[in-house]
């Protein structure tokens, strides 16, 4: 508006300077027109007015659109909270794939160097080596690429997020009329240079100075009307999201998984212990209830059906084998109910544990469990191992007991160390038993193992080899599918075993196995083969 009243001029004093400002703030803002004279040559009353038409038009603002605008920031939060939530789920999934990553790199390359400075350099061994050494140097060199595009996401996230936090509470300040809300007091430095927030090499997460990213993020709260109204924030959103390749935190689209497993088996053995001859079919299903996206319930039904051989008193029937709940607390992830237990890779116990399981620690893991293995007899029983896993060799240590309802008691000490050494693996495993009033006896057990990264994939196989002694003393229920657990009560057991898993397309696998076995009292032999056919099911794709 122009003014052009006329009356006695005030005069400046010093306590009227801030008036000026203010009428002068008010106009620059918009919220009147410009005066067309200095404002000294205006009289006190027509200074009042326009300051009353500049707060008219101040409450209309105030009460319409910065509460249009507060709704809109509020909306924009929202999203940016869970695009951060996003992006930090992104940045957790590129942290363990390098670490991953590093670690086969380390192993491949190892090997590669290693065979090249023993002198091994026949094309046929090194050939090989180098491929695998130069596939892994690759992945990891894409895995960091993804990591550091991923965490740089992160931050500018979170810097952005925090502008519309604070666009949000200028913006209800604002309404509340006890503050300023055009952001006309946010003062963006126009200096050169890199902010505070920075890593090594002087950058702040990205190639951009912190001073543009600061420009950016307040511009971006400020111009949020126009920039949503030309859709540059979808824009912007869509943009870094197809820049990224990794993936978010897998949130299944359904509460309930299902893997089933079918299997035809049979063993054929010759020799002292031949009871063991069965033909039989086997039927698993493997419910897992998501609860609440931490908590899970858990089970197993099966059915079996035996053609040949012994029959319990279950053939033919579903039972519900396994029930129990799975979930995190704190750094500790716990199991309770009945769950399988696999005590010394099953060279001890491989069955039903009823009871709890706690797991904790990285990179070496501590795990406890206490309660009851499924064994006749059998009162109480608890563990405790210790493990550390390295790109090239691991470590294990444990200590198990079991109490008998007759008053017996046994413990079990086991110590294993398994090495890479390129294509193999080598294992020996020590197990010290004693059972109550016995003297304690030792066994071992050496592996020879070779399984591919992909196993899994058609067409691939994996196979091991194992020498065992085992007093009776060192096992409880064995893994095997030989006569181990028949030789038991004859002193235990020693020999040789094999094993072959071959992958084949939609999820078939065949598996065959060998023994040759003799109980360490008598001596007498047994002969075992042992062969399945598989057929893996699920609901959901992974």
């Amino acid at each position: 508006m122009g003014v052009g009243l006329s009356a006695s001029p005030v005069q400046a004093a010093s306590n009227d300077v801030w008036i000026y400002d203010s009428i002068m703030l008010l106009a620059k803002e918009g919220y009147m027109d410009m005066p067309e004279k200095p404002l000294n040559a205006y009289s006190k009353k027509e200074l009042g007015q326009m300051v009353a038409q500049a707060l008219l038009e101040f409450e209309k603002n105030r009460t319409g659109s910065l509460a249009d605008e507060y709704g809109r920031i509020s909306r924009l939060l929202v999203v940016d909270e869970v695009q951060l939530k996003l992006a930090k789920e992104q940045e957790r999934e590129a942290e363990s794939r390098i670490k991953s990553a590093r670690s086969k790199a380390a192993k491949d390359t190892e090997m590669y160097v290693r065979r090249s400075m023993q002198g091994q350099n026949r094309l046929e061994v090194m050939q090989p080596l180098k491929e695998k050494s130069d596939s892994s140097l690759r992945k990891i060199e894409q895995a960091s690429r993804d990591y550091a595009q991923a965490k740089s996401r992160v931050e500018q996230r979170a810097k952005m997020l925090d502008y519309v936090r604070k666009r949000q509470q200028d913006l209800l300040t604002g309404l509340s009329g006890t503050g300023q809300t055009s952001g006309s007091d946010v003062q963006i430095s126009a200096t050169s240079g890199y902010g505070e927030s920075t890593v090594a090499g002087g950058y702040n997460g990205s190639v951009v100075p912190s001073s543009v990213l600061d420009t950016v993020g307040r511009l971006r709260a400020e111009f949020l009307p126009e920039l949503e109204e030309n859709g540059s924030l979808d824009s912007m959103n869509a943009r870094q999201q197809l820049e990224s390749n990794m993936p978010v935190e897998d949130v299944p689209d359904q509460q309930l998984k299902l893997d089933a497993e079918v299997r035809y088996d049979v063993r054929y053995a010759r020799g002292a212990y031949d009871s063991g001859n069965k033909q039989r079919a086997r039927v698993r299903l493997y419910p897992d209830y998501n609860i609440d996206n931490n908590w899970h319930a858990i089970g197993m039904l099966e059915w079996e059906k035996a053609f040949t051989g012994n029959k319990d008193d279950k053939d033919g029937r579903l039972k519900l084998d396994r029930y129990y709940l799975s979930g995190n607390v704190g750094l500790v992830h716990m199991d309770f109910g009945a769950f399988g237990s696999t005590m010394a890779e099953g060279n001890i116990y491989d069955s039903k544990f009823m009871g709890g399981r706690l797991q904790a620690g990285n990179p070496v893991k501590y795990t406890l469990e206490y309660g009851k293995a499924a064994v006749d007899g059998m009162d109480k029983s608890y563990d405790f191992t210790i493990s550390y896993q390295d790109a090239v060799y691991g470590v294990d240590g444990g200590y198990y007991h079991f109490k008998y309802k007759d008053g017996k008691n046994q413990n079990i000490y086991m110590a294993n160390y398994h090495h890479n050494i390129g294509l193999l693996d080598v294992g020996a495993m020590l197990l010290h038993g004693r059972d109550s009033g016995h003297s304690g006896k030792t066994g071992y057990v050496f592996t020879l193992g070779y399984t591919p990264q992909n196993s899994w994939q058609p067409y691939t196989f994996s196979s091991w080899l194992k020498y065992y002694y085992q007093p009776q003393s060192t096992y409880i229920r064995h893994t095997m599918n030989g006569m181990a657990d028949v030789m038991q009560p004859y002193g235990g057991f020693k020999g040789w075993g094999i094993g072959i898993n071959y992958s084949l397309p939609d999820a078939w696998t065949l598996g065959l196995e060998f023994y040759r076995l003799q109980d360490l009292d008598y001596g007498r032999r047994s002969n075992t083969i042992w062969f399945a056919v598989t057929k893996s099911f699920q609901n959901y794709h992974e």
